[in-house]
């Protein structure tokens, strides 16, 4: 297959990954497939010719060790009890395959990932329409499950590519495409209040927070009305949708039915079950977790106890990814759990201040992503939905691809300056 064939076709698999990946059964993972075997080809090539992404991109070896982190844990709780289940891998290998993709997409040039915007306004359309008509327009209350994807994670992502499109607005654009992002930002946070997952909403101060660091240029008001966005969010929800003022009012009363003994069946009493269920399994097996298989039974195990309730040892995971990662996989989990949400972060932190304002603008959106993910883990386990473990490897290259591009365009001009 030729260079160009082989560029033409990631183009493309990211433009359908990017745009369907979240609304299409079974896309997503097959786009994550394909670009890993377009970036084993791209190895090959990059052999013949010399031209290595660690050359260039000296942070690239570290990112692909901390991608792969997850899959040496899941391999040393295997070594630990003598028993190799290949299925554990099935999530953190996904993750590892962030270096192939990021091989594939290593000859795409600047305007192609820039044409991506595009697709995340389609997704955004698209993602409102689905959560629209599963909802019946709002009128059903937290939905569980949005077809193949839970309700929060569908929701969670859906944020995030409005967030994306949101800080994309610094960067020159024609005023259809701007008008279309933020109509497209606007149908992003219509899918949280279809859904109605609270675990979503939780991230919103946290960005606000950023976005006052990022933008430390502007003025105090509007420093201070960036901080309240949030609240006035939650206050329209409120106001459109008793069911959300629902959603919203329960919180305090679930915290105080759990805390005085009344009802530890709630929402959040169920998911305080399971923290103080996951820590106990933690606690028995700190070295190398109990693992999948393990986390069912023990669960049981302490619900017989009577530590926890039947129901809640029915739970499939965690409902938080740090406590999830440490009761299947020990201490080995919780490392692999920070080096993959911490060091990318850290990456994209340093660029913030760039002189070039597209770098400082993917760098954002970078930190956004891993910022998102990790908040999005106090109520939920993102790397335990299959497609969320594909959405961060291939987001993350292409920010990371994005960031070179325009670091090489801003040095082509000041060499060009200096002649």
């Amino acid at each position: 297959m030729s260079i160009l064939s082989c560029r033409s076709l990631t183009f493309v698999l990211l433009l359908t990954f990017s745009s369907l990946g979240l609304v299409v059964p079974n896309l997503a993972n097959a786009c994550l497939f394909l670009l890993t075997l377009l970036g084993i080809a791209a190895i090959f090539q990059a052999r013949r010719e010399r031209n290595w992404p660690s050359a260039q991109f000296p942070a690239f070896r570290l990112l692909c060790f901390v991608m792969a982190s997850a899959v040496l844990a899941v391999l040393v709780h295997q070594i630990g009890v003598g028993s190799f289940v290949f299925r554990e891998l099935d999530r953190p290998l996904r993750l590892a395959f962030f270096g192939l993709v990021f091989f594939a997409m290593w000859q795409l040039g600047a305007e192609q990932l820039d044409r991506l915007r595009w697709a995340w306004i389609l997704a955004c359309l698209l993602c409102f329409i689905k959560a629209w008509i599963v909802t019946e327009g709002g009128s059903l209350p937290n939905s569980g499950s949005l077809g193949f994807m839970a309700g929060i994670a569908f929701s969670n992502a859906a944020l995030l590519l409005g967030v994306w499109l949101l800080l994309l607005l610094q960067l020159p654009m024609s005023r259809l495409q701007r008008w279309l992002s933020i109509g497209a930002i606007i149908l992003a946070l219509g899918v949280t209040f279809l859904v109605k997952t609270r675990g979503t909403w939780l991230v919103l101060p946290f960005y606000a927070v950023f976005f006052i660091f990022y933008l430390r240029q502007l003025s105090m008001t509007r420093k201070v009305m960036i901080l309240l966005f949030p609240l006035l969010l939650a206050g329209v929800g409120m106001l459109s949708s008793e069911m959300v003022r629902e959603r919203i009012v329960l919180v305090s009363s679930d915290i105080r039915s759990f805390a005085d003994g009344t009802n530890k069946e709630t929402s959040l009493g169920q998911r305080f079950q399971v923290w103080q269920g996951s820590w106990e399994l933690f606690r028995e097996q700190p070295w190398q977790g109990v693992g999948r298989d393990g986390f069912k039974s023990g669960l049981h195990r302490l619900a017989d106890a009577g530590k926890i309730s039947q129901t809640v040892a029915e739970l499939p995971h965690s409902h938080n990814g740090a406590l999830f990662q440490m009761a299947l996989w020990g201490v080995g989990g919780l490392i692999a759990w920070l080096l993959i949400y911490f060091v990318p972060l850290a990456l994209f932190w340093r660029d913030l201040g760039h002189a070039s304002v597209k770098v400082r603008t993917y760098a954002a959106m970078g930190v956004s992503l891993c910022l998102g993910y990790w908040v999005f883990d106090f109520s939920d386990v993102m790397f335990f939905w299959v497609i969320l473990n594909g959405f961060y490897a291939i987001n993350l290259a292409i920010f990371f691809r994005a960031i070179m591009h325009a670091k090489q365009d801003l040095a082509g001009v000041r060499q060009s300056d200096q002649v």
